[in-house]
């Protein structure tokens, strides 16, 4: 995991400043795991870190959330045999109208995201995959940046893998020196303020 934080951080993927995600919510740090596709040694450990910790066995298909979960899904179904589809957001109005390309009808199915804030995106893949005669029963981001999407996930009965949660990220990344004390107070301070009790 170490070593993952540190490639994540070296190719940018890690971005301080003020942003406001596609959730509206602002942070002070943004998440860009798009560029992760340019490096495959970032790829591979990642492959490795999803390996370590998800039992992919239970999934018949993995389904990657169009844009940012499509090329992860297919990277990790290469890695480990899995079949894959995907599924777009607004559905194409030309060919076959479909929103779910892939064969997914009656198969547990693993939906693939690369960073989940509050898990709207995953919450449209579910109920497209459900009228789609699919069987959405998990889902899994390389970085969950803990504002409320595992909560959302496990109500709607499925099971919430992450390889990383936001804090793990930059605790990491200031233990090692990347990141000093005051920017990483100021994250943490931000990251508590949405954990629940």
């Amino acid at each position: 995991m170490q070593e993952l934080i540190r490639e994540l951080y070296k190719v940018g993927v890690v971005r301080l400043g003020f942003f406001t995600l596609s959730s509206g919510i602002t942070s002070p740090f943004y998440i860009d795991m798009r560029r992760i596709y340019s490096y495959p040694k970032v790829m591979k450990l990642i492959i490795k870190e999803v390996g370590k910790r998800v039992d992919l066995s239970p999934y018949e298909v993995l389904v990657g959330v169009a844009t940012s979960g499509v090329a992860l899904a297919a990277f990790i179904a290469a890695a480990t045999y899995k079949p894959m589809a995907y599924v777009r957001l607004e559905r194409k109005d030309h060919g076959t109208l479909s929103q779910v390309e892939g064969d997914v009808e009656n198969k547990s199915s693993l939906i693939v995201d690369d960073v989940a804030t509050t898990g709207d995106s995953i919450v449209k893949t579910y109920e497209i995959l459900k009228n789609s005669g699919a069987i959405p029963a998990g889902a899994l981001v390389i970085v969950d940046r803990e504002q409320g999407a595992g909560e959302r996930v496990e109500r709607l009965g499925m099971r919430y893998h992450y390889v990383m949660t936001a804090h793990q990220l930059f605790e990491m990344l200031h233990r090692d020196g990347l990141l000093d004390g005051n920017t990483y107070e100021e994250i943490d301070k931000y990251l508590k303020s949405y954990r629940r009790g």
